[in-house]
Formats: C-alpha cells, structure tokens, sequence
C-alpha cells in the first residue's frame, strides 16, 4: 500500500516584532513535508530560506515551486529540487517572472503553468526553464502602474484541463471585495497574449478567488477564495460544461484559504491557509478535518507524494 504525504508551503514563522528584519522574515520561507500515515502529523522542514514561497507541484522525484519575493524588488523566482529537498536548481531566474503565484504542471506535454500576479501575466516553460512564454498579459506592469494597482488584473490560481485544451485562471481582485473572476483559455500559445480572443470568463462577482484544480474525470473544477464571509474563506466546486450547473461551497470557516490539492485515490480535497492549519475535506458539503495546526505559520501552496 502506498505512503502519503503533503508537501506544504510556509510563508512565515511567528516572531514578535522588532526579533528579526522585514528582510529576514520575508526570506524566512519553508517547504514542509507532512506525513499523513501517522497520526498526529509531524512536519519536516525540507527547504528554508524561501522569500514567500507561494505554489508547489510535483513530476516524479523533483518538486517545483514559486517564490513571489518582494514585489518591489522584481524578484521572484521560480525553483526545483528533489523530493527530499536537496539538489535546487533555479529554472526561472529572478527578474523573468516577477511574482509568481500558484504553479501547475501539466504531464501530458511537460509544462510548467504558473501566474504571475503583480506582473499581470501567465506564463509557462518547459522543467529546465527553457521555452519560457508568456501565454496571457493584462498589462504592462513595468509602465502601466494603474493596471497593476487594479487587483482585479491580478492572476493568482491556474490548472489545466488536457480534455478540454484548456486553462484556468483566478483574478482575485481587492482584499474581500467581490471582485474576483474565474476565467478559460486555450492552451494554444497566442500571438499576442495582451490581445487572446478566446478568453471566456466562467464566474464573477467572488469574494476573493485563489488556487484552483481540475478533475478532468468528471470536469469539476474547485479553488479556494480567502474573501469574506459567508461565501468567502471557503472550498468550491462546479462542473465546466453544464449550464445548470451552480457554484457550490463545499467547505467553509478557513482562515484565508489558500492551497488546495485533489486526492483521487481517497476521494478528499486537502485545503491550507494563512492561519497555519491543514485541512481534510471531502469532495461534496460535509465537515472537515484538521490534519495540523501551527501557531505563527502562514500555509500557501501544498503537493500530495507518494511512495
């Protein structure tokens, strides 16, 4: 029988202030693996010294994850390593993406997915960085200062579907703002990304939409939104395809929820947010678990390994 476990992100680790620099806390990031076969749950710090690791996925022995960095600074980045943590390599280097949000790998054609959010853009490449394209621009954000002070021009979540030749993205918007937007495109790399024609848009008017999965067996798409309550800091689903299909809650009371991650293998959805806690959900309205919980930790992306 196979062992699970997560791979989870941690922003930041608690301290009064005035103990360390802004500096220092924003490079004081983790990638945590959490086993799941054991109760209670003991993380190991696998990576440290990550400035605001954001999203995580996973393609054989290697993870892949962003770091936003300091938006002012222009430098994120985008990192590999294996699974236990050890042999980093840079695949996309600070100042090529700004900074990077939620990451998605696509098996089918190896491609990295990932949304860069003050940068306005989508971008992709191939494992080793190479073939880096930006696949959608709302701006320029170099010279278009309104555009990127407009949260709702903000890309945060993205998956694909290989069924649909599609992508998915979030545009958050404001802080708890109803804002946030849900949008498709094709997978087809545009001649001009700031002008696609085949966006659609699937929902609007959310409190504060994040991470995003798609379950390509039966074409449910879920995410998070971090918004206000009652319909924000939740997990949702609908069914892409179904005009009578309704956006459903599934979950709710997180604190800013952020990383999610399907399990098909045990039929739950793991969810993380920004109060330090890891969550168990099931696929349809019903109570959650609590897998974990850190006082002074901030969880962003996580990953399911298996072995």
């Amino acid at each position: 029988m196979s062992r699970t476990k997560l791979l989870l992100l941690n922003i930041y680790q608690g301290a009064y202030p005035g103990e360390i620099s802004n500096d220092k806390l924003l490079s004081s990031g983790q990638i945590l693996e959490v086993p799941l076969d054991n109760s209670p749950a003991q993380p190991v710090a696998l990576v440290n010294d990550q400035k605001m690791p954001d999203g995580i996925d996973v393609s054989g022995d290697r993870m892949y994850w962003t770091c936003m960095g300091n938006p002012s600074e222009n430098d994120g980045a985008v990192y590999s390593a294996k699974l236990d943590g050890s042999d980093i390599k840079t695949v996309i280097p600070a100042g090529k993406v700004h900074t990077p949000k939620q990451i998605h790998i696509d098996h089918e054609s190896s491609k990295l997915y990932f949304c860069d959010r003050e940068g306005l853009q989508i971008q992709r490449s191939n494992f080793d960085g190479s073939k880096h394209e930006i696949i959608l621009r709302n701006g320029d954000w170099q010279t278009e200062k309104d555009k990127v002070a407009d949260q709702t021009n903000w890309p945060v979540g993205i998956t694909v579907s290989n069924k649909l030749k599609r992508m998915f993205w979030t545009q958050k918007g404001g802080s708890k703002a109803g804002h946030g937007r849900i949008f498709s495109a094709g997978l087809d790399a545009p001649s001009d990304p700031s002008a696609r024609k085949d966006i659609e848009v699937i929902l609007e008017d959310l409190p504060e939409p994040i991470d995003l999965e798609f379950n390509d067996d039966d074409q449910i798409l879920y995410w998070t939104d971090r918004g206000e309550i009652p319909f924000g800091n939740t997990l949702n689903k609908i069914k892409i395809g179904d005009q009578s299909s309704e956006h459903q809650i599934i979950a709710n009371g997180f604190g800013e929820a952020i990383g999610l991650r399907l399990d098909k293998e045990k039929q739950c959805i793991y969810v993380a947010d920004m109060s330090g806690r890891l969550w168990e959900c099931a696929t349809k309205p019903a109570p959650k678990k609590k897998i974990y919980e850190a006082a002074g930790h901030a969880y962003t992306g996580l990953a399911i390994v298996r072995s």
